[in-house]
């Protein structure tokens, strides 16, 4: 029933309704019958897609695209995926001079993805991918009946529209940053980035084709070029799976009160110095302040100096128009984390006594203006308490991390409390565990540049609320104006 027309789909299901109407109640397979229904249903979708995309066939002698005259009409068979499934349909093909590069103008007008994809069918897979394995989405399709694809398919055809985005990356951010509205209550914009490993094969991660001295790339690099060279993980003469730093960005917006109204995420593959999540997060934030100028601004790490070093650099080049205010701040549960380390060398690793301590001197630094330099006085007094050399050690330790924090002008945990800004890096911190760790650390999984690229750069566009922008933009860039 995949091409029957419409005079037989309505004697199917009139037949269909007979059958239903001459069944007892308690004889009733309902699993059948609803398998049947959604049968029905997508035949009618077909027959309808079908008559729908014919509308936008052209049957003229020549056609112009972006100003250039198309000839040679011929009338080829094309498949293409709907969420009903597969339309078999005849459409028109042009070509300059008769030879060389073939245009489809059905597909130009409709924004056929790849060639053979619906735009809702496009969306669907790429926010499968997103959300789980190729493998699963493929049955988790199937099951539920719609866009009923391979596996191969989900894995094809997601990685081609995120190389298409790469290639226009620039143009497809600020379009979808300027879509994206800011919160109207936003007084506050918190400025993160951090690191996350990732299970990746490089050198040993091979490009599609038969076995030969010289393999075809893959089907993305053909169409839309190389991606980037130089990633760790093509010099890490590894055999198998082997771990690369990732990385993740976060802006935060955050009303008077402290409360957080939304997250844009970011995330990137690893490469040599963060460097395109890095000018990506400073983007947003130029981006933000072009509109807002007067918002507080709050740049926040764990104590990576390079992290730093970047986020320094963006808060050295805000524009001149900014006159919120400004804030460096450590995480704040990074430094907590060491103050439980000085306490336990002191009383005892995690005795009721060392977590007394600990809590007596987090809450000293989160309420004192000169809470860090008092807890800093007091460890220093205790060295003497040091059980053993390592405990001392251990002491020490945390002693340099919050002095040096200190001394940078990143522990004004109260000022900043006062001004109900956020002292810690939870979202960052989220945005690891959510984009990363949930989707692409299983048992066995492993990533190409790529591949893994594809998943975060869906995940994270979903995960902002940006999605739909960003599939508006892909879908335009499949779409030409066509003049017969």
């Amino acid at each position: 029933m995949n091409n029957e027309p419409f005079e037989v789909l309505a004697r199917a299901l009139a037949e269909f309704r007979r059958e239903i109407a001459a069944t007892d109640g308690d004889a009733m397979d309902l699993l059948a019958v609803e398998q049947r229904v959604q049968e029905l249903t997508n035949a009618y979708g077909r027959a309808l897609m079908r008559e729908a995309m014919s509308r936008a066939d052209i049957s003229q002698p020549e056609i112009t695209i972006a100003g250039a005259r198309w000839g040679n009409r011929r009338v080829t068979r094309a498949t293409y995926a709907t969420v009903f499934g597969d339309v078999d349909m005849d459409r028109s093909t042009y070509q300059q001079g008769g030879r060389g590069r073939v245009a489809v103008p059905l597909e130009l007008q409709l924004g056929i993805v790849e060639g053979a994809y619906t735009p809702r069918v496009a969306r669907i897979l790429t926010k499968a991918v997103a959300l789980m394995p190729d493998a699963e989405a493929a049955d988790l399709l199937a099951e539920v009946g719609v866009a009923k694809v391979s596996k191969s398919t989900l894995h094809r055809v997601p990685r081609a529209m995120a190389a298409r985005y790469e290639a226009r990356r620039d143009v497809i951010d600020k379009s979808v940053r300027e879509s994206d509205a800011i919160p109207q209550d936003t007084a506050t914009l918190q400025i993160s980035l951090d690191g996350v490993m990732v299970p990746q094969d490089g050198e040993h991660a091979r490009p599609r084709g038969r076995r030969s001295d010289d393999p075809e790339p893959p089907r993305h690099e053909q169409r839309y070029g190389p991606g980037q060279p130089g990633t760790p993980a093509s010099e890490d003469h590894h055999v198998g799976r082997s771990w690369h730093e990732a990385s993740v960005g976060t802006v935060g917006f955050f009303d008077e009160s402290g409360r957080r109204l939304k997250t844009t995420y970011l995330a990137r593959m690893p490469e040599a110095s963060k460097a395109t999540l890095v000018s990506q997060l400073e983007q947003e934030l130029q981006s933000v302040l072009a509109e807002r100028p007067e918002l507080n601004v709050c740049f926040a790490s764990d104590g990576a100096p390079q992290h730093w070093r970047w986020l320094e650099g963006m808060a050295a080049r805000l524009p001149a128009a900014a006159s919120g205010r400004r804030m460096m701040l450590v995480d704040a549960f990074h430094v907590f984390e060491y103050v439980q380390l000085a306490a336990n060398a002191i009383e005892g690793e995690l005795t009721p006594e060392a977590k007394v301590l600990a809590a007596t001197w987090r809450e000293t630094i989160r309420e004192q203006d000169d809470g860090v330099t008092t807890v800093l006085r007091s460890m220093r007094a205790r060295r003497r308490k040091a059980p053993s050399k390592t405990a001392k050690k251990e002491l020490e330790k945390a002693i340099d991390y919050i002095a040096h924090q200190q001394e940078l002008g990143r522990t004004a945990y109260t000022e900043a409390r006062a001004q109900n800004m956020p002292i810690g890096t939870g979202i960052t911190e989220a945005a690891a565990k959510t984009i990363v760790a949930v989707r692409m650390k299983r048992a066995g999984a492993r990533f190409t540049q790529h591949g893994g690229q594809t998943v975060m750069l869906f995940r994270a566009a979903a995960l902002s609320g940006r999605f739909d922008a960003l599939h508006r933009e892909l879908h335009a860039t499949y779409q030409a104006r066509i003049a017969a």
